[in-house]
């Protein structure tokens, strides 16, 4: 890997030289457009959640992270979970479930609620959403929502909110195509293409990605179930197609209409250090998703009317259909006679409508009323190996329904004030074990103390109803569980120095109630009580118009607060995060791209989870990324080479199952 490292290192620096004989021409050209082509592109704001007053809305009392297309293409994420990483207070990890995970100060990512363009994301039988099902080329940003976050984005949410807003095009034609090879095998491509006349206009993307697995760093230790080199059972592949269509039959009124399709198939690398004198370590799984399709879609209207009135809403429709296999221990991947194996075809299906109406009652704020109505659907056919190597049926076919009422305002009272108000009230209907019932609020304001500096303070309460899994398992379900609830109470500040350079810190106290989790044989209940404290630092600075540099810092300090609890402390949750980003672009076309990422105290406890608990501590780790991008051609052209793990750092995010070392890629990207 390292040999393929260097002579690709030195042909991009011979490809680089080949355009200084005409960097002038260029550099007077990067002033008159912009370099990275992103004009070429709007925002596709039809689904997006929005409150507002005459500042930044509901953002400037709670803490938001604005993530660009600019920051993705930057940065060489090709997936959501990639382009989050370094996000204060977020932690992608990977599990025993292969899926990347997206924790938000502690909260797990059930208690993250994914839009994409206002459809929810969530899997409907546990809450969670795998991110690599989003890729990056239709996105124009991505606001990362957390603290106080908006009464109108209905139930869940308790840790935050992922908004992905896609992209729409400009005026005339454009477009993009792109391919990319790594290693191990990994390739992929992915185009882009837009049209926009008077009244109507489209967006259209798409993307395959393949790789044979991941490879392991040249540090990993060789187990007896693991050898090195390339992953066991790692192989993955996506592909994506995405499209949007507007059309406005006046200045006033925009009707919109998007649809997403995934298809893909992926590995799931067991663990590899089972050892039944181990107390921390669990027997090794054979899981594959086999395949996965996905289809979503959504029709989207917004009309301001000759009055203070603005209507928006939109209703949408989300399926997605996997098969999971478990099979035998003997490596093949394909019997399945050992008690445990199964095989289930599942379809998660969410739908329903999101209706908000917004008065602006003078120049000094906005009255928004909003209404959800969602039906949650879980289906499940196949089979499960009994001890006799029989096969037990699985059968399940469940659904409930929620409904959200919320007013929210965002006044400014007096000049530098601004306050949010809302409250929101919540319905779920089940078919069995009676309907619940809870509200949620949100109290914030911001006030900018001089010209460069923002207080921000609020308090909310956030409530999620549990999932199908947790009422309806056939082990384990409880029809009687009520909604978990969170408290949130946030304190910020926010300055702006010289050199363009934002300072923001912010300190945060979250207690948990009536949280979900169950014990061995016994179904789930409503007992757990946790509290979150920390705090979020970050420093983002522009000196020049060629060089931008961020750094941040997250704490974070968790407790289980349960009655009879051993745990001091929750497991998989790192206490300190440390993050610096940096970005320098050259007269002559070149970017040079790097970030480091590091995390330490993170504990877990022993698999049996009884009593006596057992801690242990992972091991701490340093993760370096670059990427180097030219253009060429006025910009037209752009090469790039890149290094994940660049020191090829051998890790676990959860006990044993190693992540990626150094992975190399390179490709080419052309812009009309």
């Amino acid at each position: 890997m390292k040999k393929i490292l260097v002579p690709v290192m030195l042909i991009f620096v011979s490809l680089s030289s080949l355009v200084l004989a005409e960097s002038t021409d260029i550099k007077l050209y990067n002033q008159a457009i912009n370099p990275d082509k992103t004009e070429y592109y709007k925002i596709y704001s039809l689904g997006e959640v929005v409150v507002s007053c005459p500042a930044t809305g509901v953002e400037s009392v709670g803490t938001s992270t604005r993530i660009t297309a600019i920051d993705i293409k930057t940065s060489g994420a090709r997936t959501l979970n990639e382009a989050l990483d370094l996000i204060p207070g977020l932690y992608v990890r990977i599990g025993g479930s292969g899926t990347p995970r997206i924790d938000i100060r502690g909260f797990r990512t059930r208690h993250v609620t994914l839009l994409l363009d206002g459809i929810p994301f969530n899997n409907t039988y546990d809450g969670q959403f795998d991110p690599t099902t989003i890729p990056v080329e239709n996105i124009a940003e991505i606001k990362v929502v957390t603290g106080g976050g908006s009464v109108l984005y209905g139930t869940g949410g308790n840790g935050g909110i992922i908004n992905v807003i896609t992209k729409k095009g400009i005026k005339g034609v454009r477009g993009s195509v792109s391919g990319e090879a790594g290693s191990e095998n990994s390739r992929g491509g992915k185009f882009s293409f837009s049209w926009v006349g008077e009244k109507l206009d489209t967006f259209i993307s798409g993307s395959m990605s393949e790789k044979d697995g991941f490879p392991l760093s040249d540090d990993f230790n060789e187990t007896k179930s693991e050898n090195g080199g390339l992953r066991e059972n790692s192989d993955y592949e996506r592909k994506n197609v995405f499209a949007t269509f507007g059309y406005s039959p006046n200045q006033n009124s925009l009707i919109g209409l998007s649809y997403n399709h995934l298809q893909g198939e992926n590995g799931i690398p067991g663990r590899i250090n089972y050892d039944k004198n181990d107390p921390f370590t669990k027997k090794p799984k054979y899981d594959r998703i086999d395949d996965l399709e996905g289809n979503a879609l959504q029709l989207a209207l917004d009309h301001k009317t000759a009055g203070p009135l603005r209507v928006r809403g939109w209703t949408y429709f989300n399926q997605q259909d996997m098969l999971e296999n478990r099979y035998d221990d003997d490596g093949s991947y394909t019997l399945q006679t050992q008690k445990g194996t199964y095989s289930s075809d599942s379809t998660s299906r969410i739908y329903g409508a999101n209706l908000q109406l917004a008065y602006e009652f003078n120049e000094r704020g906005t009255a928004t009323l909003g209404i959800i109505t969602e039906t949650h659907k879980w289906k499940a056919d196949g089979f499960e190996t009994n001890k006799k190597g029989g096969r037990d049926p699985i059968d399940m076919n469940e659904d409930y329904k929620v409904h959200s009422f919320a007013v929210e305002f965002g006044v400014s009272p007096v000049d530098r004030l601004d306050l949010i108000l809302g409250y929101g009230y919540h319905l779920m209907k089940k078919d069995a074990g009676g309907d619940e019932k809870n509200d949620s609020y949100l109290l914030g304001a911001a006030f900018d103390l001089t010209e460069n500096t923002r207080l921000k303070a609020s308090i909310a309460k956030k409530i999620r109803f549990p999932s199908i899994r947790q009422l309806y398992d056939v082990d384990s379900g409880n029809v009687n569980l009520e909604a978990e609830k969170t408290f949130h109470y946030e304190f910020g500040i926010r300055h702006t120095l010289f050199y363009n350079t934002d300072l923001s810190l912010t300190v945060f106290r979250i207690k948990a109630e009536d949280f979900i989790e169950k014990e061995e044989g016994i179904p789930y209940q409503n007992y757990e009580e946790y509290l979150f404290k920390g705090l979020e630092f970050a420093a983002d600075s522009r000196p020049t118009d060629n060089f931008h540099i961020r750094l941040a810092y997250s704490l974070l300090d968790s407790k289980d607060e349960s009655k009879n609890s051993e745990k001091d402390e929750l497991q998989h949750r790192p206490k300190n995060k440390y993050s610096v980003e940096m970005t320098y672009s050259f007269g002559f076309g070149l970017t040079v791209y790097g970030d480091v990422l590091r995390f330490t105290d993170i504990y877990f406890y022993d698999s049996d989870n009884t009593p006596p608990l057992l801690k242990k501590d992972l091991n701490d780790y340093t993760l370096v990324n670059l990427k180097l991008s030219q253009r060429f051609f006025k910009n037209d052209l752009e090469a790039y080479i890149g290094a994940d793990n660049l020191l090829d750092k051998d890790y676990e995010q959860s006990y044993g199952l190693p992540q990626a070392g150094k992975t190399v890629y390179g490709g080419m990207t052309y812009r009309f």
